[in-house]
């Protein structure tokens, strides 16, 4: 039995998989592809997902490669979709890629280690040394982990496929020999070039500026106020280049990043994170002032309060006292023996004395 998982698509790729899923007699052609590539900026082996999207006539398509990634809860977790129970709590993202990152991981490899540009050669042969070498060293690593191998088929498959092979001419430099001949080479100025144009593509404020995140970590650096427009200009250029460096290999993306003059902008945002910083440490101390005032606020208040126990007590007693004068008041009937005559009585303590012999 398969185990289900719960992933997000595109909206065109789940109308073709449903359509696929529909089709009766579907051609092996229309199957879905999933191909495990080195990634482009780790080279660590990851999934990829080859998606063909037929017209309605079937005599054309539109292929793409999306990255599949794997969101996995730091706590168990369980999905519930409608009465079943999905018991894997991971969720599975697909999103597009420019088949021109894997393209740069995979035809470098063939570079001289000596840096020169190397030779011009046919494509074929340029894909059997790619695949070669990368499922070799593969192989070893897989040994400790099979997730982690990277094989020949899918790399050939991969660079085999028609919509890759005309990105090629992005990564490489293109000689026709003949009609029926064309060589290749992989070239960095290439490269470089296509990476700067897809900068100049995503640094647009059409583009940077759909996104929120990017909106608000521009106007964190204090690029959004007036009179700022050429380091705003800047600040979308440098958040392009961080977009792209989650496909790009570290030497790649310096190169890159250094292509452009960026001193202005590092100097502003410096700028700000000493001024960040300096607020900061100011802090502490006026959380500490802040809290002696208060603790003299309470003390005063105790002191005040212990007068005002202390009197408020003081005037008890007196109240007390002089309730208690006013409670020792002979009664009625006392007052009266008092004013009695008494002249000729005997006193009281005679009846209590022996009499004379």
């Amino acid at each position: 039995m398969m185990s289900t998982h719960l992933a997000i698509l595109p909206l065109d790729i789940i109308d073709t998989l449903t359509a696929r899923l529909n089709q009766e007699n579907r051609p092996p052609g229309h199957a879905t592809r999933f191909l495990r590539l080195p990634h482009p900026r780790t080279g660590v082996a990851s999934l990829f997902f080859i998606h063909d999207q037929h017209a309605p006539d079937d005599t054309t398509k539109k292929s793409s490669i999306l990255e599949v990634q794997a969101i996995s809860p730091t706590n168990a977790r369980t999905w519930f979709i409608g009465e079943e129970v999905v018991a894997d709590g991971k969720l599975i993202v697909m999103t597009p890629m420019d088949p021109m990152f894997l393209l740069v991981y995979l035809l470098r490899v063939p570079q001289a280690r000596d840096g020169s540009k190397g030779n011009f050669r046919p494509m074929q042969d340029i894909i059997e040394e790619v695949s070669t070498t990368i499922a070799d060293a593969s192989e070893k690593i897989a040994q400790k982990d099979p997730s982690l191998n990277v094989s020949a088929d899918d790399i050939i498959s991969f660079l085999s496929l028609d919509f890759v092979q005309s990105s090629i001419k992005r990564v490489c430099d293109v000689k026709a020999i003949t009609d029926e001949i064309t060589v290749y080479r992989y070239s960095h100025d290439v490269v470089l070039e296509n990476l700067k144009s897809k900068v100049g593509r995503l640094s647009d404020p059409r583009v940077a500026e759909i996104s929120r995140t990017l909106v608000r970590s521009l106007a964190k650096d204090g690029l959004m106020d007036d009179g700022k427009e050429e380091l705003l200009e800047l600040g979308r250029i440098k958040l392009a280049c961080e977009l792209l460096s989650q496909y790009l290999p570290r030497d790649i993306l310096q190169e890159l990043i250094a292509s452009y003059d960026l001193s202005k902008l590092d100097a502003h945002v410096k700028t700000v994170r000493d001024e960040e910083l300096a607020l900061l440490a100011v802090a502490p101390d006026t959380r500490k002032r802040a809290k002696s005032v208060a603790a003299g606020d309470k003390n005063q208040k105790r002191k005040k309060d212990t007068k005002a126990t202390a009197s408020a007590d003081g005037n008890a007693a007196d109240e007390g006292d002089k309730k208690k004068k006013k409670d020792a008041k002979s009664s009625h009937g006392v007052e009266k023996l008092k004013k009695a005559n008494v002249a000729g009585m005997s006193k009281l303590s005679t009846f209590f004395t022996k009499k004379a012999g």
